[in-house]
């Protein structure tokens, strides 16, 4: 299975130097942006799969990163970090969709940060394997006859998903353990 990548997005980079020794072997890619400016330059030029920004940032803030990130990129999951965790403007973007998920800071990089990450990736995944089914699925109640090579496909997608939840269960209970 290709390994996926997430992006991390804040203006501490203190906070960015940690989440990358903390992530370093878990079974996806990370890659670190110190304003919005450099993540969308990132993402115009690599495929991310997931996006974790700092709500409070000088210039874009990352509410405002994720919202563009939304109306661009809408298959990136995207994840939001606060300290403030009553802020109208985290309930509200939880609220209107804009993020998946709401992560705390500080939080506990161990347990709470990967344990998000990978529900973000699974979700991902699922999301992805969703769209192809659907268009199949809407290829036949169209009339449509899927050709061999198109029910191979979904024979091959459905086997692959299971031994890939299997390697990637795997892969996160084995970082866990270290």
């Amino acid at each position: 299975m290709k390994k996926r990548t997430v992006l991390f997005v804040d203006d501490e980079e203190n906070f960015l130097n940690a989440v990358k020794r903390v992530l370093m072997d878990e079974p996806f890619e990370t890659l670190f942006a110190t304003n919005s400016k450099q993540a969308m330059e990132i993402l115009q030029n690599q495929e991310i799969h997931v996006i974790v920004a700092d709500i409070r940032m000088p210039g874009i803030s990352g509410l405002e990163l994720l919202e563009k990130v939304k109306c661009e990129f809408p298959h990136v999951i995207r994840l939001i970090l606060s300290g403030d965790a009553q802020s109208e403007t985290v309930l509200e973007a939880i609220n209107k969709g804009e993020v998946f998920r709401y992560i705390p800071k500080p939080c506990k990089m161990e347990k709470e940060l990967k344990a998000i990450i990978r529900q973000a990736i699974d979700y991902y995944h699922l999301h992805s394997e969703r769209a192809m089914l659907m268009s199949y699925l809407e290829q036949l109640i169209n009339g449509e006859k899927l050709d061999d090579i198109n029910l191979q496909l979904i024979r091959t997608l459905i086997t692959e998903r299971n031994k890939n939840l299997y390697k990637w269960s795997e892969a996160c209970t084995s970082t866990a353990n270290r």
